[in-house]
């Protein structure tokens, strides 16, 4: 009865976040304190406990990409990387005449997934979402597609190789994935999964742009555009302390677990010291409070809700165990649980609590990307389901309507796509995995 009450509740929390009712900051710490409520003294004291443990190491990974990140971004480097990319989309479409909202949005998902595969994709969105913006308001589109799709597109880039998402990194470690089993296995699956984003983010932009943008106004608003980004490249000055602080802050924080995995918590603590004491005087505070007061909050009552669905007597964690031993760990089984795990959670918690059960039954590489599939597909359900999704929200909230990403804008396109796509995973997958 309890856990009908608690899946109640938190459907009832998605419907009020929708309507905009009650903002994600103030929604799910209410339902991480229902959730405790429910439980019990004692499991959820151990709910409580095990959440703020998990939190407390996501959040000093999260902080030393976050403070390099937006001193980059008061160095103007990342405006310099938007207007270089938003004149390149300029050249192309004079050349070829191609659809400007397919450009922008090849040329933007295409960097964000790159980025996420390469260092993290919280990484990726903090540093794209900027440019990502700056490209759709000089071509006078409306950012809030490309946005969208960008969260997609990082936790695709995230899931593409080992270090590239945190649920990768736990999975990785149970099964013994290998930089090569990425590589192979499962990275031609999820570029075709980013083609298929693109043509519909490149639909839903045209979509809602104006017929009269296209037929009168495109190619001189585009080439404008470019000649504004030709000008602004001329007149953008870096501030080189800033950058030389931003880009070292980033490289400890990203490249140095990446060698040195045990040190990562070490890495990540000298990255925030020496991102801070390395940024002018009257800005230090703002950069180590950079991801906001808000995303700590919705973080950790995100840990803390899902310990509860997942480990405590009124959770959900013993019926998808059940549902998935009737199954026999069929892939199909697998992604839909962690799908719906995801959902109702978020991807590093569930990761973390799911993993060891399934690889105890499941020890082949068809039943971690299985595992994968469904907690990418369910990570970009809705903005709570990832941490990028919630530093997305954080990122854009001063941005005008059509360029912020909130839990209402999002939902109703998460939801449609990620369940399209979980079924292109498990289609694919069973084919390769007979």
């Amino acid at each position: 009865m309890l856990t009908i009450v608690l899946i109640s509740l938190i459907l009832s929390a998605f419907i009020l976040m929708t309507k905009r009712i009650l903002r994600q900051e103030v929604a799910m710490p209410l339902l991480a304190l229902s959730a405790i409520l429910l439980s019990g003294n004692v499991q959820g004291m151990n709910a409580l406990n095990n959440g703020f443990f998990e939190f407390s190491r996501i959040a000093l990974l999260f902080t030393a990409v976050a403070v390099p990140a937006h001193i980059l971004q008061r160095s103007k480097l990342l405006d310099l990387v938007g207007v270089w990319i938003g004149e390149l989309i300029g050249k192309l479409y004079i050349k070829t005449n191609m659809n400007i909202c397919f450009l922008v949005s090849s040329f933007s998902l295409f960097m964000v997934y790159i980025m996420a595969a390469l260092f993290h994709n919280t990484t990726s969105i903090l540093v794209s979402s900027v440019i990502i913006c700056v490209i759709c308001k000089s071509y006078k589109l409306k950012a809030l597609p490309v946005l969208c799709g960008a969260l997609v597109a990082s936790n695709l880039g995230g899931f593409s190789t080992r270090w590239g998402d945190t649920p990768n990194i736990i999975e990785a470690a149970y099964w013994g994935l290998m930089h090569k089993d990425f590589l192979v296995e499962i990275m031609p699956i999820n570029i075709g999964a980013l083609l298929i984003l693109i043509a519909a983010i490149s639909l839903w932009l045209s979509k809602i742009t104006s017929k009269n943008y296209f037929e009168k106004k495109g190619k001189f608003e585009t080439t404008f555009a470019m000649i504004k980004f030709r000008n602004a490249n001329r007149e953008i000055s870096l501030d080189r302390r800033l950058v030389f602080f931003g880009l070292l802050g980033l490289a400890l924080a990203i490249i140095g677990p990446i060698f040195f995995v045990k040190l990562e918590l070490g890495f990540s603590s000298l990255a925030i010291i020496i991102s801070v004491l390395g940024d002018y005087s009257e800005h230090r505070s703002e950069g180590l409070l950079a991801l906001g007061i808000e995303t700590y909050a919705v973080l950790v009552s995100i840990f803390v809700l899902a310990q509860v669905l997942s480990k405590s007597d009124i959770g959900v964690g013993r019926y998808i165990l059940d549902f998935l031993m009737k199954s026999h760990m069929s892939i199909w089984a697998i992604a839909l649980a962690s799908y719906f795990g995801t959902l109702l959670t978020e991807a590093a918690s569930w990761a973390s609590a799911v993993a060891p059960i399934i690889h105890a039954q499941a020890s082949t590489h068809a039943a971690a990307w299985a595992l994968g599939s469904g907690i990418f597909a369910g990570s970009s359900s809705l903005v709570t389901a990832a941490s990028a999704g919630i530093i997305l929200t954080n990122e854009t909230k001063s941005n005008p309507d059509e360029s912020r990403v909130v839990f209402g804008s999002y939902v109703f396109f998460g939801l449609l796509f990620s369940l399209f796509i979980l079924t292109y995973y498990i289609t694919v997958l069973s084919l390769l995995f007979k």
